[in-house]
């Protein structure tokens, strides 16, 4: 029994590869998220030395504000998170991109080349592609070709990215069933028709699986671009931006949050009671549950609803 994703919602991610929910965020989460992005710049700007015009991506955002740590176990998007992919997980990655509009006298290569004296510049003009699978060998773990479902993400845009060429989200619906092969033989070039233009007020937010290919349009607005991601994959996977993550940090966080942050809240030992002779990754196979309290709280919201 889902905890809150309804039939169409399921069928948007299982058929297109993501949902989208406009306004998801309230106005004030979504400020206090956009004053933290511009926090930690200002302050990693000053740290530097570097120029207001500079484009980041920061990662492990989680660790640089508590706004963005909130956004990990957020009470509204866990149970569609745990719908989607369970709740055998951790945090994979949590980037802040933070990209200032692009100079006026700046072209912009097309979209989803990846190519352009912007691309040349370092300015993000993505070009198409699936997470997990390079553009030089597209080799990932595959079933048939296709990419196995590993892991999700949340997109959060706290700006307003409700017109064209504001450094847009781009998707293609249902990529996500097809063999990164095709999109190489394709030279990673897709049709109008197979792409979509994510057009969304700030505050938004789209769950999706990111083996759907996408790409990032160029910034040709006068608005800085600031997006919010987290992404979340199985517990047995190691995560991109961390290996552990800081004690304090995790001393002050929730037993769901200390999982997602890829500890073990009991504190035992990661390779179980008899390390010596039988190990076994509780990542993988946890002894205690007090070790998924993700688990816990989900079996008691389901209990919940069927009563």
């Amino acid at each position: 029994m889902p905890l809150v994703m309804t039939d169409e919602q399921r069928r948007s991610f299982d058929e297109d590869g993501f949902i989208i929910l406009e306004n998801f965020l309230t106005p004030v989460e979504t400020d206090r998220l956009s004053d933290a992005a511009d926090e930690v710049v200002s302050r990693i700007q000053q740290e530097k030395g570097l120029p207001p015009e500079t484009h980041f991506q920061i990662r492990n955002a989680l660790s640089q504000h508590d706004a963005f740590l909130d956004l990990v176990d957020h009470p509204r998007m866990l149970p569609l998170v745990v719908d989607a992919i369970g709740w055998n997980i951790q945090i994979r990655t949590t980037h802040l991109d933070y990209r200032p509009p692009y100079p006026r006298n700046l072209a912009a290569g097309a979209v989803g080349t990846g190519q352009g004296a912007d691309s040349q510049a370092g300015y993000r003009n993505l070009a198409w592609h699936p997470d997990l699978a390079s553009h030089e060998i597209f080799q990932a773990p595959s079933l048939d070709g296709r990419l196995p479902f590993m892991e999700i993400k949340v997109f959060y845009p706290l700006f307003d990215m409700s017109e064209s060429g504001c450094g847009n989200l781009w998707l293609s619906p249902g990529s996500h069933l097809r063999p990164p092969s095709d999109l190489h033989a394709m030279d990673r070039q897709v049709p109008d028709d197979q792409a979509l233009e994510l057009r969304l007020p700030a505050g938004s937010a789209v769950l999706w699986r990111t083996a759907t290919w996408h790409c990032v349009g160029p910034n040709q607005s006068q608005k800085t671009r600031k997006i919010m991601h987290v992404g979340y994959h199985y517990r047995w996977l190691r995560p991109t931006d961390y290996m552990q993550q800081d004690p304090e940090l995790l001393a002050r966080c929730s037993p769901i949050r200390q999982q997602l942050l890829g500890a073990l809240p009991s504190g035992n030992s990661p390779m179980g009671a008899d390390p010596d002779i039988a190990p076994i990754s509780q990542y993988r196979q946890a002894k205690n549950s007090n070790d998924v309290p993700l688990r816990t709280w989900a079996e008691s919201q389901t209990q919940t609803e069927a009563t």
